[in-house]
């Protein structure tokens, strides 16, 4: 897309203008529809093109790398000494240590878990306090609050109003139907 800006008319037009030009956009919303459409085929078209060669190489991977999985945990002694790789020809093969990660232990639960830390270490429990916007715009709306109590709070109830054009996307009809002014 450019960055032009776009030039809106100095001067007032009449109904029928609006009309006519209503008319256009819609044409040319059908016209961008159907491009799209177009490009949606054509992607759906590469992509399966490329699906059943991807799985099956995906497939190939998947088994190869199983067995040298399997190799790796059967030839302990292949690695050096202190390493969780090892270098070979063709490249790199070996284990990495994943990031910390809490897990519960068997029969245990993290809301089980969430009771005993209240109890032992409530230090590691967050309370976490945050504006219920929600609720403060149902108050305002049902009249619980006031708008001017709401302000003292520092806030206030918006509803922006947006302009739309809704063109019919089916058959236009002939250009001189147009609504006169």
């Amino acid at each position: 897309m450019s960055n032009e800006r776009i030039k809106l008319p100095t001067t007032k037009i009449t109904r029928a203008r609006a009309e006519e030009l209503l008319g256009e956009l819609a044409t040319l919303k059908l016209q961008e529809r159907e491009e799209k459409n177009a490009l949606d085929r054509d992607l759906t078209a590469a992509r399966e093109a490329y699906e059943a060669p991807l799985l099956r190489l995906a497939k190939q991977i998947e088994e190869k790398t199983t067995i040298l999985e399997s190799w790796a945990a059967a030839n302990p002694e292949e690695f050096p000494k202190n390493r969780k790789s090892i270098e070979m020809i063709h490249g790199v093969l070996g284990y990495r240590t994943g990031t910390p990660k809490l897990k519960t232990l068997p029969k245990w639960t993290w809301d089980r878990v969430l009771e005993k830390l209240r109890e032992m270490l409530p230090e590691f429990v967050r309370i976490k306090e945050e504006v219920n916007k929600e609720g403060l715009i149902a108050a305002v709306g049902e009249g619980r609050l006031d708008p001017t109590e709401a302000r003292q709070l520092g806030v206030q109830v918006v509803q922006d109003e947006a302009f739309f054009v809704e063109p019919r996307l089916s058959e236009q009809p002939a250009r001189s139907e147009a609504v006169p002014a």
